[in-house]
């Protein structure tokens, strides 16, 4: 049984807070409810059920933030998976990216594929060259007739 009251007025604030705002992630909007609800003296088996949830998983959220605060409650700890990519064909890809500019991924799963024979899906890609430190930039339109003088 976790006994109600363990927050104190500061942090029930800020909980409260972030529950009210409409723009906050759901996922921590919902985590922040429940801690407000085991601290109001509702039972983990009552804010399941309201939630939807699991009552371990409201224990969890609750040993995370006894634990760690509201950072480590926060987090998701999704890891994501291994790159298809040893280092050094990273590396070459890098060098390869550095020397041009592509249009589009496309490209980039082209020169993957027919280097290395690695299929990356669009958004597997997007997400390893964001990874390596790169990004979509759109292009800028210029002028037609250019006024040196300006």
């Amino acid at each position: 049984m976790i006994r109600s009251g363990f927050l104190s007025l500061e942090e029930r604030k800020e909980l409260e807070s972030i529950v009210r705002c409409p723009s906050e992630d759901h996922g921590i909007a919902r985590r922040c409810n429940a801690l407000l609800l085991l601290d109001d003296g509702k039972s983990c088996q009552q804010i399941a059920q309201y939630l939807y949830l699991d009552d371990d998983t409201i224990r969890t959220w609750y040993k995370k933030y006894a634990e760690g605060g509201f950072d480590l409650m926060a987090s998701f700890d999704y890891k994501g998976g291994f790159s298809r990519l040893s280092t050094d064909e990273e590396q070459s890809l890098v060098s390869w990216l550095d020397a041009r500019v592509c249009q589009n991924v496309h490209e980039v799963r082209a020169f993957i594929r027919n280097a290395w024979q690695v299929d990356y899906s669009k958004p597997g890609c997007i997400k390893m060259m964001h990874r390596l430190g790169f990004e979509y930039q759109k292009p800028q339109a210029l002028p037609g007739h250019i006024d040196e003088q300006e």
